[in-house]
């Protein structure tokens, strides 16, 4: 895999156009094509690919993208845009192996450690409501997401809130597309639709995603840069027929900005945060998550995360984590 690595750095740093390079990568390398699912297949030696998050292939990669794609169509421009948007599930599949290989008790502690061994800070503060859909209205958040690099301030080449992890808050499992997904005969992913559960569909709507453009956060974004999220992750070409399935059985809730029932648990307070909530019992959780719906609602105040709510309740003051 060394080799193959290197090879794709020198794609990356050559001095073809960024759609010339990402077609190299993509077509040459990878083997990239959509098949009759709407799925990208790529070359089936490459699952087994391990690159860490910190990796300058993905800096690099997210650059040519930006540089490629700069206005308002974003990836739906041409039929290249629409192989880089289902190719991100495949650089999920990358880190995710890497983290695997960390020790750790779980999914969470192993990333933890990551972070902790490249000293580097997490960021909690991105709303997960699209990767905590639900088929049901009884409801309160059962992921978190987590991203990193936390922030930077690079014009160029900037790794902020680039790669995410989705990770179950009481099991500390990574929640991921890669969780579900079966290999045929030929070791290419099965893509069809039918041959998945609704139970194995869950962790494909709610799987972590790659982003080209830089989520804004609650972090500095330059001006140039502030749209690139929108362009090239929001407004997306069309998915595979089995993640369109799994969105259209799982549903996304809206925030309670907008008449909604959901707001994120897990915020600035991190870990501290995902300990809290684990404190309260199952059988409290829908009153406690509730209450602190309503407090946000009625005091417009920010989303500090539950572990400074229930500090600041009386009610619920027991479950606090100092």
């Amino acid at each position: 895999m060394t080799e193959k690595l290197n090879q794709l750095m020198r794609i990356l740093d050559s001095d073809f156009s960024p759609k010339h390079r990402l077609r190299m990568v993509l077509d040459d390398e990878f083997a990239a094509t959509i098949d009759q699912n709407d799925f990208l297949q790529i070359d089936p030696t490459y699952l087994e690919l391990e690159l860490s998050p910190l990796s300058p292939f993905f800096v690099k990669f997210r650059q040519l993208v930006i540089d490629a794609y700069p206005t308002s169509r974003g990836l739906k421009e041409d039929e290249l845009g629409r192989k880089i948007h289902l190719f991100r599930s495949y650089l999920d599949l990358f880190y995710l192996n890497y983290i695997h290989q960390y020790s750790g008790q779980n999914d969470f502690q192993r990333l933890l450690n990551f972070a902790h061994k490249q000293k580097i800070r997490l960021d909690y503060e991105t709303a997960s409501n699209y990767h905590n859909r639900t088929r049901n209205d009884v409801f309160y958040p059962r992921n978190m997401k987590v991203q990193l690099t936390r922030n930077s301030w690079r014009p160029r080449n900037n790794p902020a809130r680039m790669v995410e992890f989705i990770i179950n808050i009481d099991r500390g499992k990574f929640i991921s597309e890669w969780n579900s997904y079966k290999l045929t005969a030929d070791g290419k992913v099965d893509s069809d639709p039918a041959h998945y559960s609704i139970a194995k569909l869950e962790s494909i709507a709610n799987t972590e995603s790659f982003n080209y453009g830089i989520p804004r956060g609650n972090y500095f974004v330059y001006p140039h840069l502030r749209k690139t999220h929108y362009y090239l992750d929001v407004q997306q070409p069309k998915d595979s027929l089995l993640r369109q399935r799994a969105k259209k059985i799982y549903r996304s809730p809206r925030g309670y900005q907008h008449g909604g029932r959901f707001a994120d648990l897990i915020m600035a307070g991190g870990v501290k945060d995902a300990k809290a909530w684990q404190r309260i019992p199952f059988s409290r959780r829908a009153e406690v998550y509730s209450a602190f719906i309503e407090h946000l609602a009625q005091s417009k105040m920010p989303n500090w995360g539950i572990n400074y709510y229930l500090s600041s309740t009386i009610r619920y003051h027991q479950y606090t984590v100092v």
